[in-house]
């Protein structure tokens, strides 16, 4: 299954770089399709290097989870934390948290609970949400921990790199309608680029390839869809998470890790909520 996802997103890369080079054809949209050929070819990268990473086996897949946790939580804790001995708890917790999560179940299903206890202090309104490290574990820590354990599960491995796939195809669909169509602010006070055109054109174009997915691979319709839908919402509310961090910090990037691309959060940020969410998922149903 591994090496199907693999062959699916290589086909929608290639079908993604043929519609932007048939656009360049248009000078009205040539510096569009080159800004944006610029940011998919950013994106194929990371795409090869999580499917190689899947492909590896467990073992490489914790050691890189540990690393890019370490990476990301740095880039959240050195916008939130003026000192330094907070920013190295913070990336040191982080990083534990997210090999202990890889390696036993219990500490997923505690961090699974503590996610969802602070989505309720966020609900009700609760002061503990207040505090900073609150904020950081809600995201990216423990739907990165999340992730990490669904990463490396047997049953759940196939579906996580599918999610990163999904997530690619939602984002990449909504950057292109956003910027040709693109005309209502989604969120202006949190991310102004998202447009409410742009958000439609991805969720249309994820269902699609769910859809055709679903039909190829003998898949329950019934079951792909909503999924499908429901990585779309987690993937905006991942980066409008990320987004948030640095509007309360009062910067507009995260300490550059790939160009084009900023930090390695605003790369990840959708996949980590997605993944996350759909692990998180998993294990109440394990639970149940």
């Amino acid at each position: 299954m591994i090496h199907k996802i693999a062959l699916v997103a290589s086909s929608i890369i290639g079908a993604g770089f043929a519609l932007l080079a048939v656009m360049t054809l248009w000078p009205a949209l040539r510096s569009k399709s080159l800004a944006l050929m610029g940011t998919l070819l950013s994106a194929t990268l990371i795409m090869l290097c999580l499917c190689g990473l899947f492909m590896m086996g467990p073992q490489v897949l914790i050691a890189a989870g540990a690393l890019a946790a370490a990476r990301i939580s740095y880039e959240v804790a050195t916008l939130r934390f003026s000192q330094d001995r907070y920013v190295i708890l913070c990336v040191t917790a982080a990083t534990v948290l997210t090999v202990a999560s890889a390696l036993y179940v219990p500490v997923a299903l505690a961090c699974a609970a503590l996610w969802f206890g602070l989505f309720a202090c966020k609900a009700c309104a609760i002061t503990v949400h207040k505090y900073r490290i609150t904020n950081i574990l809600l995201f990216p820590v423990l739907p990165f921990a999340i992730l990490a354990h669904g990463a490396v599960s047997p049953n759940l491995t196939a579906l996580m790199l599918a999610t990163y796939v999904m997530v690619e195809i939602f984002d990449s669909f909504a950057l292109f309608f956003g910027s040709l169509l693109g005309r209502t602010k989604a969120f202006p006070g949190v991310s102004p680029n998202k447009t409410v055109e742009g958000l439609i054109g991805g969720a249309a174009a994820l269902l699609i390839a769910a859809c055709a997915a679903a039909v190829m691979w003998e898949f329950p319709l019934a079951l792909t869809a909503p999924t499908a839908l429901l990585t779309g919402g987690l993937a905006v509310a991942g980066d409008l998470a990320a987004s948030r961090h640095k509007r309360l910090a009062g910067v507009k990037d995260y300490p550059k890790f790939l160009p084009r691309q900023g930090g390695l959060l605003d790369s990840l940020d959708s996949w980590i909520a997605a993944g996350g969410g759909l692990t998180a998922l998993n294990l109440l149903i394990y639970l149940w």
